[in-house]
């Protein structure tokens, strides 16, 4: 049809003069809520503007239709999918784009009349990129469908006799609707003060259609200490015309409890208002859902109490909020444990590990946070003002009370425990780490030094204690020596794709050989990292390495293959470094016959949660924007994880290896990794499985359409000689094989 018919077809549609027009904008805040975005709109695109008849969260009613993304998505008469309006060819620099709302992506269903006539589009839109994809599109569409009925119906109801049965018609899909979405309408007059709910809406309270109701027994469905609160946003509502959104618990007349979103505003006609009115959304389901991955992510499984991720996070705030006064940091490391493990077994260690953890929490005061630091090994932080005599007691009467034994059925046990005490205030960290990683060192520096020198006592963090750690001396003198004397050398440990077998690509590690020849990985020599200027001396050793020997790899397993190289907080962060780890890399790149997307750069969540966190996101949105990959190693340890995908530039995360160890007898644990492949293939996050060491891993991995996995299973990280000699290998045995084939085939 010519874009004139079309426009002709418009106008006869007299669509302005719709009677009812807010059933439009009932849709866009039903799409707004189904699709979880802020902004909605039913847009009319005629000759020189689009006009919205429907609309949530844009206070504009039209724009010229040279800025319309609903434009293109009619010309093209299909769905219309953006994902980054500001790297997209027709819509980067529009105004809409760089200005007001400044959109980032952008979901458009074409919306035609009943003659097939398009007339405009259903859309929702975000101001993050990649907030949509394609799975969003058959919801859409059905509510495009309901938009276009209502079309139907305004033309139909131009004929007075056929108004009433079009309405109806109108009104039964759109309780189908709620029906199928789960979701309910309501309206309180504000005249009568009557209260009006859809079918859904009783549905949800389980109570039958019409049965009489109130606000006053509305609200006292909700829990107690929810009710003020709804209370507050209608009067909020009324008085101000501010729209809201709660989520709050309400108990059903049989008992049950269900939680549940509501989204209202205020209605005003001829200038006053007239009437509250929203939608009721049930949402127990997804409460639930993430509650256990909340509680999965931030507890330990084992002992019921706070994981590391967690008690990082706390000593952090703690850390932020101290005003200088004393935070107090205690670790305690059970004495005996590993000679339970190695006499009884690992399932006997458990029970015992999860009694302990009982018993810790219970002896700890409210207001102490106690968290598994890992093993057997516990973290303790102090209300703020608690002086080191205290923190000293406490650890004592703890220690003691662990000497005890520990009877569990008819078995005892004799456990004992070692604990290290560090206080700061203000004073400055060592080697450019944070005050609360000080914080942790300073108290692992006790802990050892008691773990060495009196087992079962309490010992605070003195200088004389850090004088006498030579621990963290020998790492550096072992790492600097290394470096100096050519023993470091990088070791690639295969990424293989889940259903060839094949490599994709390999983690660059650190591997160091000692005078006597025997080989050293980082995480021997950990310690020494905890040096900033040292640790961003390996990654400058590392990449360099890496890049250069990285071309021969993709020589031998394909021009596809990316290197992966550790990142640090040393490298992305702090101050005066001003981005030279960024510069640095983008020059060896672009000078070097590797492409950015050859190379994947691994982060840690704790570089994510640093006090100068925000150089760390502009420094990965600069990688990002220039074609490298930004990987979230040990995903699952922490639930600011799911946070960390919507504010930094993460395209890959790598699943803990503690879960794939856990496959095999922990349901739970495969029910995470479970969720976090499904989560990965929802947002277009790649997923690495970790530390795969069995058939049964791989096969599990496999059964869950996991993509790509790492682990001793597919190969032992090696240098680029061990991988040239093992491609070497593989390729005289098949020539071998190939002639055997043809001396066969000649007898």
């Amino acid at each position: 049809m010519l874009e004139q018919e079309r426009l002709d077809h418009l106008a006869r549609l007299e669509l302005g003069n719709v009677k009812g027009p807010e059933i439009f904008s009932k849709i866009t805040r039903l799409a707004a809520t189904m699709i979880g975005c802020p902004i909605s709109l039913v847009s009319i695109v005629e000759a020189d503007r689009q006009w919205f008849i429907g609309k949530t969260g844009l206070e504009a009613s039209e724009t010229p239709r040279d800025w319309s993304f609903c434009s293109v998505c009619i010309a093209r008469g299909e769905p219309l999918l953006v994902e980054d309006a500001r790297t997209h060819e027709l819509f980067a620099g529009t105004p809409l784009v760089a200005g007001p709302p400044h959109i980032r992506s952008y979901l458009g269903i074409p919306i035609a009349s009943e003659n097939g006539v398009l007339l405009g589009s259903l859309c929702v839109i975000d101001r993050e990129p990649g907030a949509f994809g394609e799975h969003q599109i058959p919801a859409l569409r059905a509510l495009a469908d309901l938009a276009e009925q209502c079309i139907t119906t305004h033309a139909r109801t131009r004929e007075l006799s056929r108004a009433n049965a079009s309405l109806g018609e109108l009104n039964h899909v759109f309780r189908q609707a709620e029906t199928a979405a789960n979701i309910g309408s309501w309206r309180i007059d504000l005249s009568s003060e009557s209260l009006r709910w859809s079918d859904q809406v009783y549905a949800i309270h389980g109570l039958e259609p019409g049965t009489p109701i109130d606000l006053q027994r509305a609200i006292e469905f909700y829990a107690h200490d929810d009710r003020d609160r709804v209370r507050q946003s209608l009067l909020d509502a009324l008085d101000r015309g501010e729209p809201f959104t709660f989520e709050a618990d309400i108990h059903r007349s049989s008992g049950d409890t269900r939680r549940v979103r509501a989204v209202g505003e205020r209605i005003d006609a001829d200038g006053r208002p007239e009437s509250i009115a929203g939608i009721f959304l049930d949402v127990t389901e997804e409460h639930l859902r993430n509650a256990a991955l909340k509680r999965a992510a931030e507890r330990d499984r084992l002992t019921g109490l706070y994981n590391r991720s967690v008690f990082d996070r706390r000593l952090a705030r703690a850390v932020r909020h101290s005003a200088g006064a004393p935070v107090t940091v205690m670790l305690l490391d059970l004495d005996g444990f590993k000679d339970i493990n190695d006499t009884l077994g690992h399932l006997v260690g458990d029970t015992v590990l999860a009694a302990l953890g009982q018993r810790l929490q219970a002896e700890a005061r409210d207001d102490i946070f106690v968290a598994r630091w890992g093993g057997d090994e516990f973290a303790f932080l102090f209300p703020a003002g608690t002086n080191i005599e205290q923190a000293t007691a406490f650890g004592e009467r703890l220690a003691g009370s662990l000497a005890e034994h520990l009877e569990l059925g008819e078995e005892v046990f004799a456990v004992g425990a070692t604990c290290g005490i560090a206080q700061m205030a203000g004073e400055p960290s060592r080697g450019g780490a944070s005050r609360s990683e000080e914080l942790v060192r300073r108290a692992d520096l006790a802990l050892y030094y008691g773990k060495r020198t009196e087992r079962g006592s309490v010992h605070c963090w003195s200088a004389e204690i850090e004088d006498a750690q030579g621990a963290r001396a020998s790492a550096i003198a072992s790492l600097t020596s290394a470096l100096k004397s050519d023993r470091a050398y990088a070791a690639y440990q295969p990424i293989i794709d889940m259903e060839t077998g094949l490599p994709v690509a390999f983690e660059a590690l650190l591997r160091m050989r000692e005078e006597d020849g025997r080989v050293l990985t980082a995480g021997q020599v950990s310690p020494a990292l905890l040096d900033a200027k040292l640790s961003r001396r390996v990654s400058a050793f590392m990449l360099d390495r890496a890049l250069a020997e990285a071309p021969r790899l993709l020589e031998l397993f394909g021009p596809d293959t990316r290197i992966a190289i550790n990142v640090t907080e040393a490298d992305l962060g702090g101050r005066g470094r001003n981005g030279g780890f960024v510069d640095r890399l983008m020059g060896l790149v672009s000078s070097s016959p590797l492409a950015p997307a050859n190379i994947t750069l691994e982060v840690t969540e704790t570089m994510l949660l640093v006090d100068d966190a925000g150089l760390v996101r502009e420094a990965l949105h600069r990688l990002d924007a220039a074609g490298f990959t930004v990987a979230l190693d040990d995903f699952g340890t922490g639930f600011s994880s799911l946070t960390h995908l919507r504010d930094f530039p993460i395209r890959k995360v790598k699943i803990d290896k503690d879960f794939i160890a856990s496959i095999a007898g922990d349901h739970q644990s495969r029910l995470i990794i479970q969720a976090i492949v499904q989560m990965g293939r929802s947002l277009g996050v790649g997923v690495v499985a970790e530390g795969v060491e069995t058939e049964e891993q791989a096969t599990f991995l496999r059964s869950i359409g996991c993509g790509r996995a790492q682990g001793y299973l597919f190969g032992k990280p090696q240098s680029l000689a061990g991988h040239e000699q093992e491609a070497a290998a593989a390729a005289t045995a098949q020539t071998a094989g190939t002639a055997r084939g043809h001396l066969r085939a000649l007898g």
